[in-house]
């Protein structure tokens, strides 16, 4: 998905109306199965909440993992209240939350650095790559960098290049190119490193 589908500029959401929709859909029914999405699977629910919200509410998925080393963006179990769709609505509405609240924190950081409408080529490759270490720090923070946070970095830096105007599929080759040459599970880049991914990126078109 592109951060086009997951800018919450373009994707208006109401918090406060989020738990009334959340039930509607873990209590609605699974298309393949007839039975409660809640009751089916998490990916049910994701796909369920997607149709509410568009593509952006599917986007939790595969990001949250109860494991505290993990690297997960949201780490809170799901699966243990199986059985209970009451539990099941609020762990899914708190999970919502969280991913719509990341959403619009990396919305904030990447305007911070966005390039001048105007801006020639060169103005945005300075740009982007002062947006680098910003971007970075932030995925660290929230994921400890723990075992999977470079999966994170990778999505969460392709977005950024996007949203400086970098069409989708060059900026998610030029991300992955970054992340698996220089950044490490387990370990929180120093500023040598950071230093490096930032001239990758600043050179990319040059």
């Amino acid at each position: 998905m592109t951060w086009a589908d997951m800018d919450p500029a373009t994707h208006p959401f109401d918090p406060g109306r989020a738990l009334a929709v959340v039930r509607e859909v873990v209590s609605s029914s699974d298309p393949a199965t007839d039975g409660p999405r809640g009751l089916v699977s998490s990916h049910s629910v994701a796909r369920g909440l997607a149709e509410r919200y568009g593509p952006w509410a599917f986007g939790w998925y595969g990001n949250v993992d109860q494991n505290p080393d993990s690297g997960a963006l949201i780490r809170k179990p799901l699966g243990d209240t199986a059985d209970n769709l009451d539990a099941q609505v609020q762990r899914y509405t708190a999970v919502l939350l969280k991913w719509r609240s990341w959403l619009e924190e990396l919305a904030a950081l990447f305007a911070e650095s966005a390039p001048d409408v105007d801006a020639d080529e060169e103005e945005r490759r300075r740009s982007r790559e002062r947006g680098v270490a910003p971007v970075v720090a932030l995925v660290v923070e929230r994921t400890d960098a723990g075992e999977l946070w470079r999966v994170t970095c990778a999505r969460t830096l392709t977005w950024y290049l996007e949203s400086t105007g970098m069409a989708a599929e060059d900026a998610e080759e030029l991300a992955d190119d970054v992340v698996d040459g220089e950044f490490e599970s387990w370990v929180a880049p120093d500023a040598e490193t950071l230093g490096k991914a930032r001239d990758i990126i600043g050179e990319h078109g040059a």
